[in-house]
């Protein structure tokens, strides 16, 4: 599943049902406890999910530059990365400095990044 699945929506609505999905069809429950957990945060448009494509070979929704700058990832999407080992998910979140979101949303851009923090074994930050 390294297209992704989008883990919590750009409300801050959490996908269940997605999730369970993503457990079954990664066989993530057969890992145990030998799994790692990679996110990114940083600007919008800055390259995130484009360096974690590259990275860890996932298939997030990439910006076009030929169209000009515009929010792609909206919310926090996974997806697991098919060939390092332990079993690796990767997480893709929505950029930190969102011009769709005016200061009253900004709540999310800051529990999103709390929430990169608190889960991951590893956090990559992209300027």
């Amino acid at each position: 599943m390294e297209e992704g699945m989008q883990l919590i929506d750009e409300n801050g609505n959490f996908n269940v049902d997605g999730l369970q999905d993503f457990v079954t069809a990664t066989e993530f429950a057969q890992s145990g406890l030998s799994y790692a957990i990679v996110a990114i945060i940083g600007s919008q448009s800055s390259g995130k999910s484009t360096l974690l494509n590259q990275t860890f070979h996932t298939k997030f929704k990439e910006m076009d530059a030929y169209n000009g700058r515009s929010q792609t990832t909206k919310g926090i999407w996974i997806a697991k990365c098919s060939d390092i080992d332990p079993f690796t998910i990767v997480m893709d979140f929505e950029g930190t400095d969102s011009n769709r979101r005016g200061e009253d949303d900004a709540a999310f851009e800051r529990q999103s990044t709390l929430f990169a923090l608190e889960i991951a074994d590893v956090v990559l930050i992209n300027l």
